[in-house]
């Protein structure tokens, strides 16, 4: 596993840098806050090392007093996922939205320059994320949904920034915000029919020469989306690359992956540079999630006739907010009041469980926190479909590999005792809001979503090393199991022909033969690089929370609607062996998979365990 360090990056000065009268610029930025105002684990009820735009407050102050002293101007910039991913944070969407609500406080707070729209923003409904935008003190940045009215929010914004009395000239700044393609699709039960979304691309090429025309000097791109591949198929998987082609872009700002770069991550990733923080050639940055840490961009500018302002120079790096940093009392004042409401509402038992649940083997195994994710799906789905013509066809139940570990790093497991169930354990089983559908679907259909689910793995065939069951770059929620079909996975075949043995009450699943699976609305409009599924595919839409659906369902004595046996393992490949990465508390449920040998075989910088696994 690749340790992902934070790092500093810089290009080298141009010849021309000191020929022309200039300034400097400094770009702070923050990305996929996540509703994370405190150091604090809502999941499992415990302060954190560091984190939450608290934290964040004090180093952006730092930041700002340096630039001060350097003769710099400064300006703060948040790239979205804002509103959503806390249990305070949907606390907080149930709300009436003031300027008293704590993560509008705290951006205003903080004097944000402005702020880009998320995909996840949009997971509390439109309205929600309006009204917030109204109550914001400064712009919400929305360049690329098109055919609904974004009122509050703007396509597009300039913005004079304040520089020395010595500068050749004023200076504005174009600010653009895009969303990833997928992002309509993902929340067409929150827009309206017509809604669609330009290609980010585009969007920027079109947007880019009307904001210079309007006086914009430079062009900074808050990019909802991660760095991508020169050599994708297309916008989704070229991400960050496919922006930079249009040639107008001064500086990005990147995120949606909750990554880092500056960072080793990228050190052999095609046209990308780490030492510079260039993708394509323009500044770029990216500061993790969760208000991990800070980004900064400097930028010297040069400025004549000719060109106007230009970028000479620039360095970006990343200030990691961690245990040193103190968080910031202002903040923390703000969101108290809410905060102890939240957690004396997630103290509450809502049910209990006769086994331990957890997910710290979910990329080898079939998790027990997936067999109950399923159960709740199949629990809804059978209900809805009571009295249908669908009512008795085989019922399915898709769950995914949530809680992995990651990049989200060792504390993202899940792991929730034999005994009481709380309302936390519930909403940590939950992180985002996603309605429930069953979909028809046809065992040809079947295998190639296992297929692609299968993707998350390497090819695994040499006897002679360890390797890493799993791809790095994939990241584990895009790995499901499907409950009530029996199958194998075979890591040593090539990609797209892993599955074996698949079967339905122990009889071979034929192409054609149709099945219902319970499913999320994620996933049925392609999240996770699934096939999208068409609407005359949906027979039935849940009106129950899942949430909801999960406790009753522990509530419940009835048997689950499966066997009780893993619906798949790994085909046996004589003993080859690979490593899988866990939390330290996973050793005491290696029984869990004693089929597999486990073996503890180090740890890794960042705290996991590793485990050698036998196939």
């Amino acid at each position: 596993m690749v340790v992902i360090p934070r790092m500093a990056a810089l290009s080298p000065p141009q010849e021309n840098e000191q020929k022309s009268p200039g300034a400097r610029l400094r770009i702070l930025a923050t990305t996929d806050l996540h509703g994370h105002l405190l150091p604090h684990d809502y999941i499992k009820d415990k302060p954190t090392q560091g984190g939450g735009l608290a934290g964040l407050s004090q180093l952006i102050s730092e930041a700002r007093a340096q630039a001060g002293a350097d003769g710099a101007a400064c300006v703060l910039l948040d790239n979205g996922d804002t509103f959503q991913g806390t249990p305070l944070a949907s606390y907080l969407a149930e709300r009436d939205v003031t300027a008293q609500h704590p993560i509008i406080a705290a951006l205003n707070h903080l004097e944000y320059d402005a702020v880009g729209l998320g995909n996840h923003d949009l997971d509390h409904g439109l309205p929600y994320i309006r009204e917030a935008a109204r109550a914001l003190n400064m712009p919400m940045i929305s360049s690329n949904l098109k055919n609904i009215d974004i009122s509050p929010m703007r396509a597009s914004l300039l913005l004079p920034v304040m520089l020395s009395p010595d500068a050749p000239a004023p200076l504005t700044l174009g600010i653009l915000s895009v969303l990833p393609t997928q992002t309509v699709s993902w929340h067409r039960h929150h827009l309206c029919p017509a809604t669609t979304l330009d290609e980010p691309a585009r969007s920027i090429t079109r947007a880019a020469q009307t904001l210079r025309d309007a006086g914009a000097d430079l062009l900074i791109v808050l990019a909802h989306m991660g760095v991508g591949h020169t050599d994708g198929p297309d916008g989704d998987v070229q991400a960050a690359h496919a922006l930079v082609e249009c040639g107008n872009i001064d500086a990005l700002i990147l995120g949606h992956t909750h990554r880092r770069l500056p960072s080793g991550d990228y050190a052999d990733r095609s046209g990308v540079d780490i030492h510079h923080s260039t993708v394509g050639g323009v500044p770029a940055i990216m500061a993790g999630h969760a208000g991990s840490d800070l980004g900064v961009i400097d930028l010297s500018l040069g400025h004549d006739l000719l060109r106007g302002w230009h970028v000479t120079n620039h360095t970006c790096s990343l200030r990691p907010n961690d245990a040193s940093v103190p968080p910031d009392p202002a903040i923390v004042a703000h969101a108290i009041p809410d905060h102890t409401a939240v957690t004396r509402q997630l103290s509450a038992q809502v049910a209990s469980t006769s086994r331990r649940l957890h997910s710290y083997f979910s990329l080898a195994s079939p998790a027990p926190t997936q067999d109950l994710t399923a159960r709740a799906q199949h629990n809804l789905i059978r209900d809805a479909l009571i009295g249908t013509p669908y009512a008795d066809i085989p019922l399915l139940s898709s769950a995914a590999a949530h809680g992995a570990g990651g990049r989200d790093g060792p504390g993202n497991y899940i792991d929730i005792p034999a005994g009481p169930v709380q309302h936390r354990h519930i909403a940590g089983l939950n992180p985002f809001k996603n309605q429930t559908l069953g979909i028809r679907i046809t065992g040809a259909l079947l295998r190639n979503w296992l297929e692609h689910s299968a993707l998350l793995f390497n090819t695994v065939t040499d006897a002679t090393s360890k390797p890493f069951l799993t791809k790095p770059d994939i990241p584990a929620f895009q790995f499901d199991t499907i409950f009530g079909l029996t199958y194998r996975i075979d890591p040593s075949a090539r990609a797209l022909t892993r599955i074996k043995e698949l079967a339905y009450s122990g009889t071979p699943v034929r192409p054609d033969q149709v099945f219902i699976l319970a499913t999320n609305q994620f996933r049925a409009a392609g999240g996770g690089g699934y096939a999208r599924i068409q609407t005359d595919q949906i027979v039935a839409c849940a009106t129950t929370p899942l949430p909801d659906a999960m406790i009753t369902t522990l509530q419940s004595m009835d048997p689950a609607p499966w066997d009780n046996a893993p619906p798949w393992r790994f085909t046996s490949l004589g003993g080859i062996q690979a490593i899988i990465l866990t939390h330290p508390d996973a050793m005491t449920c290696l029984n869990d998979i004693a089929h597999l040998q486990p073996r503890p075989d180090g740890a890794t910088p960042d705290g996991f365990i590793r485990l050698s696994i036998t196939l």
